[in-house]
């Protein structure tokens, strides 16, 4: 059933260009958006459930001054609605912490990153359209980049087009390439990873196209590669810079004519299936040494997009680490509420090579050996 929206905002003036795009953005896959001012939001979700027609998602405005108890409140009133903060600052990450927000999304708002916030599944709901996105499959960011990149996801997620995704390692590229493939028609078809620069060269043909009987050696029966598991759905080509040349052929052929051919086979196969690639190389540069086929690059780079480095964006540190919080303490069966100024400065203050990988690694270690309810400044090891 597609969810109803309840948008407490201000003022109706303020509010109403959101709830047009929400509407536009979600089309089908909401019932309703409406709005009420943030007083009434409490009266409005009881009269909802009242009238059995209860509201699945608020979307709440947290400034000014709203408090961890109202929105308690809020969501309890509402039936255990979802409740999605709108904010500025730190003080919202650490308010959505506290109250039990199912999410927050950090001003200059964008609409794209709304919706996409507003379509997660809710936990444990077996019912949920498989269609929204996973908790897990949400990038976690704010300022700027966030936006552009939410509004162009929203652009292409619809489309076939190839997307190529560039980025340093860390950076959460396969995490952009699941949110395009979810978000997409394909939603419900097989999403499909190969990293190319993990499976050895004289492998790496074999696990894409596959082979038949009496290919080779060991070749004692059929068997399908990973192009054919993809088909109907998305192969995500993580490191395409490290695809050999030889497989950079095969893999246009399959880009201009949407056919593959097995190893060790006579006929063509037909595959019906979205490309997204990935990669940390400057392909301009493997395409000026002769090591990267350009008519490839041609093909694989129709629909750029750019993931910044964590330490171009240390504003999202603090949104990150409260993210990774919520994330392992439940694992952990530890009652960590929260970091401490210092902690996080000292994790503000480090360059992380590794990016967002690197981060929650050492906010795990962090958690792992705390003995206390915040994480401090004492927990956070980091290099020198």
């Amino acid at each position: 059933m597609s969810p109803r929206v309840l948008v407490a905002d201000r003022s109706p003036v303020t509010s109403q260009p959101l709830r047009d795009q929400l509407a536009e953005l979600l089309g089908a896959a909401v019932a309703e958006v409406a709005w009420a001012p943030r007083e009434l939001a409490l009266d409005q979700l009881r009269a909802a459930v009242a009238a059995g027609r209860a509201f699945d998602v608020v979307v709440l405005d947290a400034d000014p001054g709203l408090t961890a108890v109202a929105v308690r409140e809020l969501a309890a009133a509402g039936g255990n609605v979802r409740v999605v903060l709108i904010a500025g600052g730190s003080d919202g990450i650490a308010l959505a912490a506290r109250c039990g927000a199912s999410d927050v999304v950090m001003r200059p708002l964008s609409a794209a990153e709304l919706a996409f916030r507003i379509a997660r599944e809710p936990a444990g709901d077996a019912r949920a359209d498989k269609r929204r996105p996973r908790k897990t499959d949400i990038i976690i960011g704010t300022g700027p980049w966030i936006k552009e990149l939410y509004d162009r996801i929203a652009m292409v997620a619809a489309t076939d087009v190839t997307v190529a995704i560039f980025g340093e390692s860390g950076t959460g590229k396969e995490l952009v390439a699941r949110t395009i493939h979810t978000s997409s028609p394909r939603h419900d078809a097989p999403f499909v990873v190969v990293n190319c620069a993990a499976i050895p060269e004289a492998l790496l043909e074999d696990e894409l196209f596959g082979h038949v009987r009496g290919a080779f050696t060991d070749a004692t029966r059929d068997r399908e590669g990973l192009l054919a598991a993809a088909d109907t759905g998305t192969l995500f080509l993580d490191e395409i810079g490290e695809m050999p040349p030889p497989l950079q052929g095969k893999l246009l052929r399959v880009l201009q004519s949407q056919e593959f051919r097995r190893i060790g086979d006579d006929q063509d196969r037909r595959v019906d299936v979205r490309i997204v690639t990935a990669t940390n190389r400057d392909l301009d540069q493997l395409v000026a040494r002769g090591s990267f086929r350009q008519d490839l690059y041609y093909r694989i780079n129709v629909f750029p997009m750019h993931i910044p480095p964590l330490r171009d964006r240390a504003e999202d540190i603090a949104l990150l680490v409260h993210h990774f919080i919520a994330k392992h303490r439940g694992r952990l069966g530890k009652s960590i509420e929260g970091i401490t100024p210092g902690a996080l400065r000292r994790f503000a203050s480090y360059d992380f090579p590794g990016n967002v990988r690197e981060l929650e690694n050492k906010v795990h270690q962090a958690m792992v050996v705390t003995e206390g309810p915040m994480l401090t400044e004492a927990d956070v090891v980091l290099p020198l």
